[in-house]
């Protein structure tokens, strides 16, 4: 009856700017500057009858974040307001990450004793839940940048 959640996995995407004014220019056209996604599953391990006795879930959490292809170049100031900005980003999906795992953490005990049929609805009740979740979360915070999610390029006169 576990539910195996999966480390996420980390990745990135590339963030064009020779300047971090161009960077966040880049950042800012996206609907999101970092995307948690998840894919949970299950499968019956074992029935009684017409109705689950064992159910296996496996949880996948995908995490993208930027990666600005400029930073090597840039000036101190700028390296570090994207590195805050970065940090701020891992804290906010690490959020969403939070969420999955408390929608999933029960929800192989939520469809025992459940026909085919209810479990099935059950379970996509409970993704509906997570989703709801999670987007509550982001409108909660803007997507973040009530945490510090946006970046704020130094004045180019320092």
């Amino acid at each position: 009856m576990p539910v195996l959640t999966y480390e996420p996995t980390w990745s990135t995407y590339e963030v064009a700017g020779a300047t971090l004014t161009e960077a966040a220019q880049h950042v800012q056209q996206l609907p999101e500057a970092g995307q948690t996604h998840w894919m949970p599953n299950y499968h019956v391990q074992e029935w009684a009858g017409n109705t689950i006795k064992r159910v296996q879930v496996d949880v996948y959490v995908e995490v993208k974040m930027p990666h600005w292809s400029g930073y090597d170049a840039a000036t101190p100031a700028e390296r570090a307001e994207w590195d805050r900005f970065y940090a701020a980003l891992q804290v906010h999906e690490e959020g969403h990450i939070q969420i999955v795992r408390t929608y999933t953490e029960n929800a192989d005990v939520m469809m025992e004793g459940l026909d085919e049929h209810a479990a099935a609805q059950k379970w996509q009740d409970n993704l509906s839940a997570l989703k709801q979740a999670s987007d509550q979360y982001d409108a909660g915070n803007h997507n973040g940048e009530d945490a510090g999610t946006v970046i704020t390029p130094p004045d180019s006169d320092d």
